[in-house]
């Protein structure tokens, strides 16, 4: 069984069309909504369609909390903008029996269609395939047990996914399935797309140098 993860806050307008995606999903699977303290009605939405539990804000830690709770072999962290393929669940439980410890999905922004967007979202897959380094907005999927070996996700406020596929490539062989995923351009209509592509872009630079990822989250913020 796979056990979806969606860590939410304040997601009211999202939320419901991505749970009734998996509730059309007919593969074993248990959907699991973790809450970081909405203010909103996200809670009560995602109670008709999911278990939802409570924790700590923050994604590293919602994520985690999830986890612990999950009863599936698989585990599947799911942002609540996405839009999932109808076979996404199949191609999951297919990589894993091909020995894979995990991977993610092939990115593409649903809500804006430029050649810059798509340019974004061909570099990013292409940084998953050649250098194994996923983002969440990718849909990353791991065996439970791998992900628990590994300690799950590192309590840092800011590159979490970056630090969890750089540990699980170390681990065994990782995978970025050619099924679709979309997730939303509205960071990037917000802030300006070369604006918000470069910022991102200089984040990891300065994750990389050594720069404290406090530092990278108040950057983070600030742009928004």
């Amino acid at each position: 069984m796979i056990s979806v993860i969606i860590p939410v806050l304040n997601e009211e307008k999202s939320i419901e069309r991505l749970l009734k995606q998996f509730d059309n999903c007919k593969e074993s699977k248990e959907v699991i909504v973790v809450d970081g303290g909405s203010t909103d009605d996200t809670v009560e939405i995602a109670s008709k369609y999911a278990k939802v539990v409570h924790s700590e804000k923050g994604r590293a830690n919602q994520m985690n909390a999830g986890a612990k709770v999950a009863k599936g072999e698989v585990l599947w962290f799911v942002h609540s903008d996405s839009i999932i393929d109808s076979e996404s669940l199949t191609k999951i439980e297919e990589a894993i029996s091909k020995g894979y410890i995990g991977g993610g999905f092939s990115l593409y922004f649903y809500d804006d269609s430029s050649l810059f967007m798509k340019f974004v979202s061909i570099t990013s897959n292409w940084r998953a395939k050649y250098l194994g380094l996923f983002f969440g907005d990718q849909g990353i999927f791991v065996r439970k047990d791998v992900f628990n070996s590994v300690g799950g996700y590192p309590k840092i406020e800011l590159m979490e996914d970056w630090e969890l596929a750089a540990g699980l490539k170390k681990v065994g062989k990782m995978t970025i399935l050619k099924t679709p995923l979309g997730t939303s351009a509205r960071r990037f209509k917000k802030g300006g797309a070369l604006k918000t592509l470069m910022l991102m872009h200089k984040i990891k630079i300065l994750y990389v140098l050594g720069v404290p990822t406090s530092k990278l989250a108040k950057l983070y913020r600030e742009d928004q």
